[in-house]
């Protein structure tokens, strides 16, 4: 994607005393989740606006775009294109229920075969810390951003975009693209801009992957660095340092900032 300000260091939080979630620094182990776990409503839920079809002429044009572009597919499953007009025409005719199946088709699809890793630029989030750290007990892992995009594990990946305004995605315009993936899983409400959200994504298609396929894994040299929780338990200190040293990951201690609402950190 152009014109993008991509961090250095993505960070995923975690806790060590969940067994999934050790797996991400003792094997390498990244689960790509599904839209439809995501907490947020809105996340994921971007759908081209059938509405703007508000005219003859423009459910017109729209019936001749999809025609034109789908032609070679129709012609492979021996469809009838003025068939197919008629029946566009038809469900067309009711713009509600049309926007309506066309948001549970959309959804079921993303839902289905979309990979999603979230991560952020952040390690020192107070708030992140105590929702996804487990209450600064847990520990907050580094991948290098580049190596990470550029793996070929993923189809695409950069940093969530903040907005006020619901994005629109005009069917008569917009073609299905990377650019308008990238619109669709990378656009939240300013609510959540606290989070410098970053993600990685990646594509299951044609099948529906099982739980295990979800899973990628990457190589030593993409982590960069550890960091531990404020409060994190020294039996689980000991462990995560143990396994960093023996692999050569730099780790880094959470501490207060004095006399601040801010966290710093101090190298082990």
């Amino acid at each position: 994607m152009k014109n993008i300000n991509y961090p250095t260091i993505i960070y995923k939080y975690r806790d060590w005393n969940n067994p999934y979630h050790k797996n991400i620094l003792l094997s390498n182990e990244l689960y790509l989740s599904s839209p439809k776990d995501f907490n947020d409503p809105f996340d994921c839920r971007i759908y081209k606006n059938f509405t703007i079809l508000d005219s003859k002429e423009k459910i017109e044009l729209f019936i001749e775009n999809f025609c034109e572009k789908h032609g070679e597919y129709l012609i492979d499953e021996n469809r009838d294109v003025e068939s197919v007009k008629n029946d566009l025409r038809k469900s067309l005719s009711n713009l509600a229920e049309f926007q309506r199946m066309q948001e549970f088709a959309e959804s079921k699809a993303m839902d289905e075969n979309y990979g999603i890793l979230s991560l952020t630029a952040r390690w020192n989030s107070i708030l992140m810390w105590s929702h996804y750290g487990n209450n600064h007990q847990g520990f907050c892992i580094g991948f290098n951003e580049e190596k990470m995009r550029n793996s070929g594990l993923f189809n695409n990946g950069g940093p969530v975009t903040y907005r006020n305004d619901f994005p629109e995605i005009n069917p008569l315009t917009e073609e299905e693209s990377l650019e308008v993936m990238f619109l669709q899983t990378h656009s939240k409400a300013k609510d959540w801009t606290y989070e410098k959200e970053y993600r990685l994504i990646k594509l299951f298609y044609p099948d529906t992957p099982t739980n295990d396929e979800r899973k990628v894994f990457v190589s030593d040299n993409l982590i960069e660095e550890v960091n531990l929780g404020l409060n994190i338990s020294q039996e689980n200190r000991e462990q995560i340092v143990l396994e960093c040293k023996r692999r050569n990951i730099p780790v880094f201690q959470l501490i207060k900032e004095p006399f601040k609402f801010e966290l710093n950190r101090t190298k082990l």
